[in-house]
This record gives C-alpha cells, structure tokens and sequence, in this order.
C-alpha cells in the first residue's frame, strides 16, 4: 500500500525546516568568523549579542533567548582592561591622566560606533526595524552591539582570543591611537572646559534604577544648577558621557 500524501507531507515539511535552520545557523556562523577571525563554537551567545533589548522575548526565563545587555556589560569590562593594558604597554613613560584619557578617547561612544558600523554590526541586529529610522538611537546600539560581540568572543574563546579580537582587528585595523591623541573625543572633558571658561558651575546628579534584573545608571547634568541632560546606561561612566554628549548638544558645544 502506498502511504498517503498526509503521512508524507509532515515529515517533508520537518525536513526542509531542519535545512533550512542548519543552512542559517552556517551562515550566521560565516559571518562571525569574518567578523572576528575566530570559528564560534557557541553560536548562542552570538546570537545573544546581536539581540537587542526591544525585541519581544516570550519566555523571559529561557537564558538562550536573552537580549544583549549582559553580555554588553561583559565586554564593556573586557575592552577596558585590555586598553588599559595596551596604552600601559604602548606609552610606558606616560602618567595616569594620559592613560585614563586616552583609554576614554579609544573607548567612547563615537569609537565604538564608528567600529561597529565598519563591521557592519547593526545589519545584524535583532531588533525592532522603526528603531532604525532613529540615528542617535542607531549609534547607541551599534557600539553597545559592539562589546557585547567583546563580551560573546570573551566567553566562547578566552581573554588571549579576546584581546587580540580587539588589538588587532578592531583598534589595530580600524584607529589611529597617534591621531586620537590630537583629538579631543572626551564630551565631559569639553562641558568642563566650556564651563570653565563660561564661568558657570556643571554638577552631577546621580540614582540608580531597578529593570528587571538589572541595575541601570541615570545621570544628570546641571549647569548653574539647572537641568540640561540625562541619560542611563548599565555604566555609570558610560551614563555620564552619553549625558554630557547631549548637554553639548544641547548648549551647541563644539569640541
């Protein structure tokens, strides 16, 4: 007796899904490998890194269904050290405030936007398609994409694989460290020095805020004590920037 269509169909529908999700996963697994020079070896976390938080996620619970804001918070911490280590290495007769700006130069906003969208990264993203009519909204996600990749290389391969991801095939392909140096990048370092020479008083105000299980920070900035920008982000130093960064928008600040 020859089976019928029925019995057939379901079996081929399943088939052509299991194709379909295997020639996806290599194609994804492609791109991560061009993107890094490393072979991903836990495609889930990548998956991770480029979800992002508006994405509806229907079961909460299920860590493989994550958005990216962990693994942000990761790499952020990983991309630190390892530009902190860099210039430490690379300027060995320079002092600590040379360091810190020039780590703040390399590792702010507009860098990593900048290295996000020469890879590509937003392209990428799960997230919400209205999002990407919003420019500033695009830059903030494009570099947070960014080190949540640091974050998922990090854990898939090590600190070594890590740290040569972002000394050779981000910073050492893509930034001038010599040019950065005569570039004033820093948007706090540029309120400070329009207010000195303003002459007006900038002041921080800062709380924490509970979203599910994260803790974000949300700072203020004041001039003369009034207020002028906020901004949050799960680092206060990172809050204290984007914040700045929208106070010398604001107040028509060059750098």
């Amino acid at each position: 007796m020859l089976p019928s269509s029925s019995n057939t169909t379901k079996p081929n529908k399943r088939l052509a899904v299991r194709l379909f999700l295997s020639s996806a996963s290599k194609r994804f697994s492609d791109q991560i490998y061009r993107l890094t020079g490393l072979k991903p070896r836990r495609l889930a976390i990548y998956r991770e890194a480029f979800r992002h938080s508006s994405v509806n996620i229907a079961d909460k619970t299920d860590k493989s269904l994550a958005d990216n804001e962990r693994l942000e918070f990761l790499g952020d911490a990983i991309l630190d050290a390892v530009v902190a280590e860099m210039l430490f290495m690379r300027y060995p007769l320079k002092q600590e405030g040379f360091l810190t700006e020039m780590r703040m130069r390399v590792v702010n906003r507009e860098q990593m936007s900048y290295l996000a969208n020469r890879l590509g990264l937003v392209q990428m993203m799960d997230l919400k398609p209205e999002l990407l009519k919003q420019p500033f909204a695009v830059k903030s996600i494009a570099g947070n994409a960014l080190e949540a990749l640091i974050g998922a290389v990090y854990l898939d391969h090590g600190y070594i694989k890590a740290r040569s991801f972002i000394t050779r095939r981000l910073i050492g392909q893509y930034l001038d460290l010599e040019k950065l140096m005569s570039t004033t990048i820093s948007y706090k370092a540029v309120l400070l020095k329009w207010s000195q020479q303003q002459k007006k008083i900038i002041s921080w105000a800062h709380k924490t805020e509970t979203h599910g299980r994260r803790d974000l920070h949300v700072v203020s900035v004041l001039v003369d004590e009034q207020l002028i920008a906020t901004d949050k982000n799960l680092s206060r130093k990172k809050a204290e920037e984007l914040c700045c960064e929208k106070a010398c928008r604001i107040l028509n600040i060059q750098g």
